[in-house]
């Protein structure tokens, strides 16, 4: 019997590390998300960024694959 209650309390023990670990994977994927988002925002505010996109966007459908090509 004692050795079921030391499993027990030794499962435990590991369900509170694994539960610890999730927790901190999740902040550390919620950093990476906000990481991303801050790039995207540095890039949509770079007027000059945007506009080299939309020339591009509007290369691509104007099919001018010239405009890619090195």
């Amino acid at each position: 019997m004692d050795d079921v209650v030391e499993y027990q309390r030794r499962v435990m023990e590991k369900i509170k590390t694994l539960e610890r670990l999730r927790v901190a994977l999740d902040f550390i994927e919620s950093l990476e998300k906000k990481e991303e988002w801050e790039a995207t925002l540095e890039v949509l505010k770079d007027k000059e960024t945007m506009e080299n996109i939309k020339a591009a966007d509007e290369a691509w459908e104007a099919r001018r694959m010239e405009e890619f090509m090195p």
